[in-house]
C-alpha cells in the first residue's frame, strides 16, 4: 500500500535532514547564512538565528532611505497620506562585502539566499561581491542561490536552514536542503485593495490571470514573478483563502511560518491565529513587510510564508 502524500514528503525530509547532521567526532562546519533586506524575517529573529542581512534602500521623490523596519513603517504612513510608491533598490555590492569579507576571513563558508529577480536584482550584486571576495581570498567558499520563493516564504525557509546550520550542516548539505525544500515552500500576499497594484503597474498582469477584479481582493504569489492565484469578495475572504492555500505544497508536514504586514499588525495577528488553527506550525514569526514588496502592494497588505520545519516521526 502506498503512503499518503504527506507521509511521502515527510519521509523524504527525514532523509534530507538526517544527511545535514554532522557525524560524531566530526568538527561542526561553520556556515554563515546571508540574505537581503527584501526578505521578511525581522531584525530580532535574524540576529537570534545568526542570519546576516545585506540592506537595500528605497527612495521617494525627494529622499532616500536605507532599509530597516522603522523606515518601512514611516514609508507606509507616507504612502497612505498620498505619496506615490517609492522606488526600491537592491543591496549594493558594498553591502554584501561588509558581510562576506569578515565571514570568509574567519574561515566560514557562506550561503546567500536572495530575493527573486522579479522583485529585486539582488542576485547580481551578491554575485559581484562573491567574485570580489574570491579574487582576494581564492579559498573562500561562497554560494549565491535564488530559491524562487520570496519575502515571507524566504524568511520561513531561512528559519529551517538556520536550524540545520546550527546543528552542524555544511555548505553543500545546506544548499541541497534549500533546493529540496524550495518547491515545498510558498509565499502569498493579500493586498488591502487593488489601488496600489494599479499604481505599481502590476494590476493588469494579475487580472490577466484572474479576470476583472472589480471590488474583489486578489491573493498573490510572489516567487519568480508576481501572479494572481485566487480572489475573495473582501479582504477577510482573500486572507482566509491565502491561509488555506499556503501550506498545500508542503504535504502536511510541520511548518515554519512568517506573517509580514505593511503597517497592519492587527490583521497580521488574525492571519497568524488562522495559520496556527489550520496548519501544523512549529514556529511563527510576525514582522514588518519589506518595502520591496510593499512598493508593489501598498499599505495594509499582509504576506504569509511557510517552509517545512522538519519531518514528523514515522
Amino acid at each position: 500500500m502506498g503512503h499518503p502524500p504527506g507521509k511521502v514528503v515527510s519521509r523524504r525530509l527525514t532523509i534530507m535532514l538526517a544527511s545535514c547532521q554532522s557525524a560524531p567526532g566530526v568538527p561542526v562546519a561553520r556556515v554563515q547564512l546571508v540574505t537581503d533586506s527584501a526578505t521578511c524575517l525581522g531584525d530580532e529573529a535574524a540576529a537570534e538565528l545568526g542570519i546576516a542581512v545585506a540592506c537595500g534602500s528605497f527612495a521617494f521623490e525627494d529622499e532616500r532611505h536605507v532599509d530597516d523596519e522603522r523606515a518601512w513603517r514611516a514609508a507606509y504612513k507616507h504612502i497612505r497620506a498620498g505619496a506615490r510608491l517609492p522606488r526600491t533598490f537592491a543591496p549594493p555590492e558594498a553591502a554584501y562585502l561588509e558581510v562576506f569579507r569578515p565571514a570568509a576571513a574567519a574561515g566560514a563558508s557562506i550561503l546567500c539566499l536572495v530575493t527573486p529577480f522579479d522583485v529585486s536584482p539582488s542576485f547580481t550584486t551578491a554575485s559581484a561581491a562573491m567574485l570580489t571576495v574570491q579574487d582576494d581570498l581564492p579559498s573562500a567558499r561562497i554560494k549565491i542561490s535564488n530559491p524562487g520563493v520570496g519575502h515571507a516564504g524566504l524568511g520561513a525557509l531561512l528559519v529551517t536552514l538556520a536550524g540545520q546550520a546550527g546543528a552542524g550542516a555544511d555548505l553543500d548539505a545546506l544548499l541541497g536542503l534549500a533546493e529540496a525544500l524550495e518547491p515545498l515552500a510558498d509565499a502569498l500576499v493579500v493586498p488591502e485593495s487593488t489601488r496600489w497594484l494599479a499604481e505599481s503597474g502590476r494590476l493588469a498582469l494579475v487580472e490577466e490571470r484572474l479576470g476583472d477584479l472589480d471590488e474583489d481582493i486578489p491573493v498573490l504569489r510572489v516567487g519568480t514573478r508576481v501572479t494572481g492565484i485566487a480572489r475573495g469578495g473582501c479582504h477577510e475572504e482573500a486572507l482566509a483563502e491565502a491561509v488555506r492555500r499556503v501550506g498545500q505544497r508542503s504535504g502536511g508536514v510541520p511548518l515554519h511560518a512568517v506573517v509580514a504586514h505593511a503597517a497592519a499588525p492587527g490583521i497580521a495577528e488574525e492571519a497568524a491565529d488562522r495559520l496556527r488553527r489550520e496548519h501544523r506550525v512549529e514556529r511563527l514569526i510576525v514582522t514588518e513587510l519589506s518595502i520591496a514588496i510593499g512598493a508593489v502592494v501598498g499599505p495594509g497588505a499582509v504576506a504569509i510564508g511557510v517552509a517545512p520545519a522538519g519531518a514528523e516521526e514515522e
